[in-house]
């Protein structure tokens, strides 16, 4: 079975004022009349059924995503602390196994703006097949338009399928220089942040290494 897990412990901090710590970015109507977790939600669920989507969140934010999303508790995952994305992932993964230990998970922040749902629709779909049909963990690159500071980076590397391609190496908000030449270089992406794998990889390969230094397999863009 194929999972979604939507990522919504953030603070969204980065989006202050406007965004604060009882009410962050996720829980806001930014764009259009739905919130951006609703957002998140309504575009997976044309893949993945409704009751296959979980939220992991911290246990400040249980009632409010209770109220926007009409979502039972056993889709929410509390996590104990409010950490980093290595450990809400990890806990998602953990307790996925325990229900189906050959599930599949679609990992999502909970505040982006997509579109061309489409276009986005297909690639969570590739991206299933490619981490179901080897030992992968898949994510997804955005093709830069600016030279953004405030964004992680990708280094496209060895070509394995078409639109698959080995990652070489991830680059954290670089300097206005760095992101410049990355532009001109032409073989960098953003990093998104969206993540598919099989549960069970993902929980062997997390017993050994940090999530940051293990997702080097496969990029699929």
């Amino acid at each position: 079975m194929i999972y979604a897990v939507i990522m919504s412990g953030g603070l969204g901090s980065r989006f202050w004022p406007k965004s604060r710590k009882g009410l962050p970015k996720q829980f806001l109507k930014i764009i259009g009349q739905k919130t951006m977790i609703e957002n998140t939600v309504d575009r997976i669920s044309t893949i993945i059924p409704k009751e296959n989507i979980y939220v992991v969140t911290n246990q400040s934010y249980v009632g409010i995503i209770k109220k926007l999303l009409g979502i039972d508790n056993k889709n929410i995952f509390k996590e104990p602390l409010n950490k980093e994305t290595a450990s809400c992932i990890g806990l998602a993964a953990v307790k996925l196994l325990k229900k189906d230990f050959e599930a599949t998970m679609v990992v999502l922040p909970s505040d982006h703006l997509i579109i061309g749902q489409e276009d986005f629709e297909q690639t969570i779909k590739r991206a299933v097949e490619v981490a179901q049909d080897g030992d992968y963990l898949v994510t997804m690159g955005v093709t830069p338009t600016r030279p953004e500071i405030g964004y992680g980076y990708i280094e496209v590397g060895e070509k394995l399928q078409d639109g698959v391609f080995k990652v070489k190496r991830f680059i954290e908000k670089p300097n206005l220089d760095v992101a410049t030449s990355f532009l001109e270089k032409g073989n960098f992406l953003w990093n998104s942040g969206m993540f598919v794998w099989r549960a069970d990889y993902l929980h062997t390969k997390l017993r050994y290494v940090k999530i940051y230094f293990i997702i080097r397999y496969i990029l699929y863009i």
